[in-house]
C-alpha cells in the first residue's frame, strides 16, 4: 500500500465525517428553530395536575 492510496482513504474518511457533522449541525439548528416557533404556553392552557384536581373535586361535589 503506497502513501497516495493511504492519503486518498484518509481524505475520503475526513470528507465523510465532516459531511455527517455538518448535516447533524444543520438538523439541530433547524429543529431548534422549529421548536422556538412553537408556543411555550397559551393563555387557555392549564397544567395537567390542576385540571385533574378540578375534575376530582367536581366529582366529590356532585356525589355529596
Amino acid at each position: 500500500m503506497n502513501m497516495e492510496s493511504f492519503m486518498n482513504g484518509t481524505m475520503l474518511i475526513e470528507a465523510t465525517l465532516l459531511s455527517f457533522l455538518l448535516a447533524l449541525w444543520m438538523t439541530w439548528l433547524g429543529l431548534n428553530g422549529l421548536f422556538r416557533l412553537l408556543p411555550a404556553s397559551s393563555p387557555n392552557a392549564a397544567p395537567i395536575k390542576l385540571v385533574a384536581n378540578q375534575r376530582a373535586g367536581n366529582r366529590r361535589q356532585r356525589a355529596a
